[in-house]
């Protein structure tokens, strides 16, 4: 399947936002997820902050660990 997008990259930004958002907060509606006036990075940004437990913080920071990697591969 596609590839999870990335947090450091500003074309991916907001769909990284709304993927790990979807991911790791429980939701049943879009509302849950977020208010109607946040961006899906604030929206992020705000669960992190508040809500999200330390386990899921870290899988999402190794999710964009692994994009450095390959990039540090590449290079």
């Amino acid at each position: 399947g596609p590839s999870v997008s990335r947090r450091d990259q500003e074309n991916s930004m907001m769909r990284h936002a709304r993927l790990m958002l979807v991911l790791f907060k429980p939701w049943v509606t879009v509302a849950d997820l977020k208010t109607e006036h946040q961006t899906w990075k604030e929206a992020l940004d705000e669960f992190i902050q508040n809500e999200c437990p330390q386990r899921f913080q870290r899988i999402i920071d190794n999710m964009q660990l692994l994009h450095e990697c390959r990039d540090s591969r590449d290079d």
